[in-house]
């Protein structure tokens, strides 16, 4: 073996350990979500000023980025204006939908329920779009709508205070959100609109879509006193977002979507001990279950998915 071959695999390797170590940081990053919108709603700020925080200081960090690299943000066509009006949308609901679900049910199970949202894409493709119809990902799919039924049905789900019915409800629909948002991103084409120009806008348009709420439905947004509040926010809107991107699109790059979706399920799993560790939800063994078996039939019609692809 050469030493110029010798070297290329030892590239190759390093590559794919760092894009290992940039899925792991933003599975785990996004999994403090709920920790840190839980202690911001805590202190009396409403999903609104959370959510307008949230994505305004990702939004603004990424034009401060966009400026240092020289990065044009100015839309190219009505076309991109438009596609990233319509997506933005879809993520502020998933956004606004998600911390519903924390604030009513375990916030371990909410993200496990949202982390369902590559199984509603596969299902999706066959029965809308006419993708062939696999025994694999139909399998899976049962697995995985078994897993919501005994998260639904066991005592974990309940937290003190909390609405059962909506917080359940909720978190189905911001996993079926953010499935709609991934398969309008790839038939849309939105995907080939520059990264750090599409990321910014919409960021910024999550951001003022709750900032025109909290003044359209409340008395505008509420101010963050102390350093504590503002370290939940700072991790909120940093950690948990702008980060938690960042390192998701680099792993991508390195080690394709695939494995990178796989290791996205470290996002809930954090979330569980998380909630489990600092927020007192308790994890009774039929829920454990309920979530292993999302887990588990996520990463079987992510891996079939792939699969076909190179078939």
């Amino acid at each position: 073996m050469s030493e110029a071959h010798i070297r290329y695999e030892k590239k190759k390797r390093r590559i794919r350990h760092n894009g290992i170590f940039y899925a792991v940081i933003s599975s785990a990053s996004f999994g403090f979500s709920p920790l840190f919108s839980l202690g911001l709603l805590a202190i009396g700020l409403t999903n609104f000023d959370v959510l307008a925080y949230r994505w305004g200081i990702a939004g603004i960090v990424l034009m401060i980025y966009a400026m240092v690299k020289k990065r044009s943000l100015i839309p190219a066509s009505f076309d991109e204006i438009w596609k990233m009006l319509l997506l933005s949308s879809l993520r502020a609901i998933t956004s606004i939908t998600l911390l519903i679900g924390y604030a009513n049910i375990s916030s371990g199970i909410a993200s496990t329920i949202n982390f369902m949202y590559p199984v509603i894409v596969a299902l999706t493709m066959m029965f809308v779009f006419g993708e062939h119809k696999s025994w694999v990902d139909m399998g899976a799919i049962a697995v995985a709508i078994f897993g919501v039924y005994l998260l639904a049905s066991g005592d974990s789900l309940i937290v003190e205070g909390g609405n059962t019915e909506l917080g359940l409800t909720c978190s189905i629909i911001s996993a079926f959100s953010f499935a709609a948002y991934y398969i309008l991103m790839k038939k849309l084409r939105a995907d080939k609109i520059e990264v750090v120009k599409f990321n910014t806008w919409v960021t910024m348009l999550i951001s003022i879509y709750f900032i025109a709420c909290a003044l359209i439905f409340e008395d505008g947004l509420s101010m963050i006193y102390g350093t504590k509040n503002w370290m939940y926010m700072l991790g909120l809107g940093l950690w948990s977002t702008m980060i938690s991107n960042f390192t998701g699109v680099k792993a991508v790059r390195r080690i394709g979507p695939t494995l990178t979706s796989i290791l996205g399920a470290l996002q809930p799993v954090t979330a569980v001990i998380l909630g489990v560790t600092f927020l007192h939800e308790h994890l009774y063994m039929k829920s454990l279950i309920g979530i292993i078996m999302i887990l588990c039939a996520v990463c079987v019609v992510v891996l079939h998915q792939n699969n076909r692809k190179h078939v």
